[in-house]
């Protein structure tokens, strides 16, 4: 009897198929030289929206038309990568419009960090 389950156990090991999940695709930088690490001076365009979904470029609220203006003026003079700081509290959706509207007008390097109201 003995014999039995084992050799049904070995049949089950040998015949389980096991599932691979497939996850999301992470685009992960690549390490630059030092000296081109020094020659980038360009500072990265920097949105902020607020815990009550306002969005800050350089202290201003701007509306999401005139993200998409600053967005394509900035990424016409250089290929900058535009960071959003998302408070926490506010909409995701806020996140994704703006995202949205960066991507529209050419951003291809687009950020999202999280930080405290008030930083």
């Amino acid at each position: 009897m003995i014999d039995m389950v084992f050799i049904l156990l070995i049949f089950f090991i040998v015949t389980t198929v096991f599932v691979e999940e497939e996850g999301i695709g992470v685009d992960k930088p690549t390490p630059k030289p030092p000296d081109e690490q020094q020659e980038e001076k360009d500072e990265p365009l920097i949105l902020r929206i607020t815990a009550n979904n306002q969005i800050i470029h350089e202290g201003d609220i701007v509306t999401l038309n005139r993200v998409e203006t600053i967005v394509k003026n900035t990424i016409s003079q250089a290929d900058v990568p535009v960071i959003m700081q998302v408070e926490r509290g506010s909409l995701a959706g806020k996140m994704v419009q703006v995202m949205d509207r960066a991507k529209l007008v050419g951003a291809d390097k687009i950020s999202v960090t999280s930080v405290s109201a008030g930083n």
